[in-house]
């Protein structure tokens, strides 16, 4: 049900962030409950993502750095299909860059 999906969401943040982390080799997970959503949100220390590829991590296959292998998403497919479910669900999620690395996050109704 749901829950596998935000499962599947949350690995491919995580795997994502493994891929990435650098520097202080850091992974940070966050749940942020607000009034009617809870923003889960995985930071990992290292280089920012060029403000020009922001808008593009989502696509399938995009690579940041055209001369390394490891794109973020780590299959290649991953954030693309995060983004695909969010949108099916009407939901949120993004990306930016925060001090001292890279924030990727979605968004989840509260349970009442």
């Amino acid at each position: 049900g749901s829950e596998m999906c935000i499962r599947d969401r949350f690995n491919n943040y995580f795997t994502n962030a493994m891929n990435h982390v650098d520097g202080e080799k850091i992974i940070e997970v966050q749940v942020q409950p607000t009034e009617n959503k809870v923003r889960v949100s995985v930071f990992n220390t290292g280089a920012p993502i060029p403000e020009d590829s922001i808008v593009h991590i989502w696509e399938k296959f995009y690579k940041v750095d055209k001369a390394r292998t490891r794109e973020y998403g780590g299959n290649g497919i991953g954030l693309s299909i995060v983004k695909a479910i969010m949108d099916s669900l009407g939901k949120e999620c993004g990306v930016m860059n925060v001090d001292g690395g890279v924030e990727f996050w979605f968004d989840l109704d509260a349970k009442a």
